[in-house]
């Protein structure tokens, strides 16, 4: 159960990434369109923060949950894996739609 968890949460952060890069901002809009594109992109923005906070946690449990040094360990790394690989997604994203 917890597998099918931690890829749910894989495929919402990259499926949030690819509509945040897909958002196209223009100087020329009115204020509306442009307070719309905003609420829309941190309404992603949340799934974002919050797939990179659940994917270590879930990495965490799967791994054992240790409460010492081992667990800070597994959390960091996690942690930093997540936020390494959600930049290179969204820059390939933003390359390709640009």
């Amino acid at each position: 159960m917890n597998y099918l968890v931690i890829i749910i949460a894989i495929f919402v952060l990259l499926f949030a990434l690819r509509k945040i890069s897909m958002i196209k901002y223009s100087k020329r809009l009115s204020v509306l369109k442009e307070a719309k594109q905003n609420v829309i992109s941190m309404l992603w923005g949340v799934l974002v923060i919050a797939a990179i906070i659940f994917i270590p946690y879930q990495v965490w449990i799967l791994t054992g949950s240790s409460h010492y040094w081992d667990g800070v360990y597994i959390i960091g790394g996690a942690t930093l894996f997540t936020i390494i690989i959600s930049f290179i997604f969204y820059y390939k994203s933003t390359v390709k739609y640009s």
